[in-house]
């Protein structure tokens, strides 16, 4: 496919305040007035009830600290309450009550939900290890609903130990999925909603795999003439890329520019490189994957020459962008570098009769068969493919690509996921894994390295993933982000993270591929 290139502006703004104002603008282009003042339903329809806080005034955030973009929020400290109150909520049926957390949470974080006045406890919302734009969702029933248009709900902090940022504006023009809100359970399904939902600003994540995962969703999604697609590439691209700067944050608030921050911030790189290769900002990418090469051509975060870790998520966060920019730049060089990145990988963590995450160079490899790992595998392998010179060398990452391909669908529930841990049932079935997995399944199937039979195992993936959309579209199901460590990856706890909307674009192109 020939690169496609939305209008990114080389020098977008002028100045900071009138950045500022286009990001506003473009965030209160989200808004679904009409469904959220007039509560339409019907099928992928949204009924966004948004709160509001009395006497609400901005916080002040710590110096050396930033929230993504600036973007307006609220602020919810330990024994410092919000109360946000409605002038009228849906009545006779349960509704979700939604936070959208702007917080780096490094902690477990529970919110208590209390009627304002009585104090009664409510809802609690299990917001543990949150990451930029994550939204949180509690079933609030009918029983609660009258008392609380009328008293107003107070959130608590119940445990945690920093401040919560939250977004929200008091700017009645900005009324988005962002907002805190409610949203009815009659709702209808979601349908095509996911579409919607990713082919907007309310898909944007956090700079790195998980906003790369959305950057490659959008772009399949803009090469099949979506419905706003190349729209929201464009927006999601000029968040981060301003003028000729890369600007984000990174770890706890802090803003970062014109740096990478580690192997998983690469990612985004891979579609900057297809709409606009002679971006300023691609150069630091590309030194720093050099810099993190050892002699054999190896990348990984650490110091050469220590034991660095290796990971499944290297494939698809390093390989694939650089075997991109390689092709896109003329650079061999760079293509070598992807082939030695995988290489190690299939040798050190996909050799046997088993996926491992992660290992530390010379050492065992460890997180078996985590499904989300399996992903970044194989569709890492499905990514870098497309875009590697058919030689020998690539028929041999196609080959492990086949391989490991038939280990994983041996694995497949009969429900179409995923397990969190594939082969341990009682990890219980996981949505990120599983949409991982598939869209890797589903490029494969459609560029021909896989046998027809694979059709019939994403179209099982997709059917199953559409019992975990919420009536608006984000998937539910996920496990959290792996601040927690293992442990949380197999307790069950289970969100939502709308990077998982990235892969569901990519399945959908790549089946209208067939």
């Amino acid at each position: 496919m020939e690169p496609m290139r939305p209008p990114i502006d080389p020098d977008p703004v002028s100045s900071r305040r009138q950045w500022l104002l286009q990001t506003s603008a473009a965030l209160g282009s989200l808004a679904l007035l009409s469904e959220a003042k007039g509560g339409q339903r019907g099928p992928g329809s949204d009924a966004y009830h948004p709160g509001r806080i009395a006497r609400f005034q901005p916080p002040q955030v710590p110096e050396g600290q930033a929230i993504p973009f600036d973007w307006p929020v609220a602020e919810l400290r330990p024994g410092q309450d919000v109360v946000l109150q409605w002038p009228r909520v849906p009545r006779g049926e349960a509704v979700w009550f939604r936070l959208t957390s702007l917080t780096d949470v490094r902690e477990e974080f529970l919110i208590d939900l209390q009627l304002a006045d009585s104090g009664r406890t409510i809802g609690t919302l299990d917001c543990r290890f949150s990451h930029y734009m994550q939204p949180f969702e509690t079933t609030l029933v009918p029983a609660d609903l009258a008392a609380l248009q009328q008293e107003g709900l107070r959130l608590r902090v119940a445990k945690g130990s920093k401040p919560f940022w939250f977004y929200y504006t008091d700017d009645p023009a900005a009324i988005t999925p962002f907002m805190p809100h409610l949203l009815p359970q009659g709702t209808g399904p979601a349908g095509p909603g996911w579409a919607r939902r990713l082919n907007s600003l309310a898909s944007v994540q956090t700079f790195g795999w998980m906003e790369g995962c959305v950057l490659d969703g959008l772009y399949d999604q803009a090469a099949t003439k979506a419905r706003g697609a190349k729209q929201a590439l464009s927006q999601h691209l000029g968040l981060y890329f301003r003028g000729k700067e890369l600007v984000y944050e990174g770890l706890v608030h802090q803003r970062l520019v014109n740096r990478i921050n580690g192997v998983e911030t690469v990612l985004p790189f891979a579609v900057l490189a297809k709409v606009q290769p002679d971006h300023p900002a691609i150069a630091p990418a590309i030194q720093f994957c050099r810099d993190h090469a050892d002699a054999r051509g190896v990348i990984a975060d650490g110091t050469i020459g220590s034991s660095r870790p290796l990971k499944t998520e290297e494939c698809y966060t390093v390989a694939y962008p650089l075997a991109v920019l390689g092709r896109q730049l003329k650079r061999p060089d760079l293509t070598e570098l992807a082939l030695s990145t995988i290489q190690a990988r299939t040798e050190g963590l996909a050799a046997g009769e088993s996926v491992y995450q992660r290992m530390l160079e010379g050492e065992k490899p460890v997180f078996e068969n985590w499904s989300r790992g399996v992903a970044w595998y194989l569709l890492g392998l499905a990514r870098t493919l497309d875009h590697l010179p058919n030689d020998n060398r690539s028929e041999t990452v196609r080959a492990d690509f086949r391989r490991v391909a038939g280990l994983v669908s041996r694995y497949q529930r009969p429900d179409g996921l995923w397990n969190c841990f594939m082969h341990q049932p009682e990890t219980g079935p996981e949505t990120s894994g599983t949409a991982g997995i598939t869209a890797a399944l589903a490029l494969g199937y459609s560029r021909g390295w896989l046998p027809p039979s694979y059709g019939q195992v994403v179209r099982t993936a997709w059917q199953g993933l559409q019992a975990y959309l919420s009536p608006d579209g984000y998937l539910r199901g996920t496990a959290q982000v792996n601040k927690g460590g293992e442990s949380l990856q197999r307790n069950g706890f289970r969100v939502i993270s709308p990077y998982t909307l990235g892969f569901l674009g990519q399945i959908q192109a790549a089946q209208s591929r067939r």
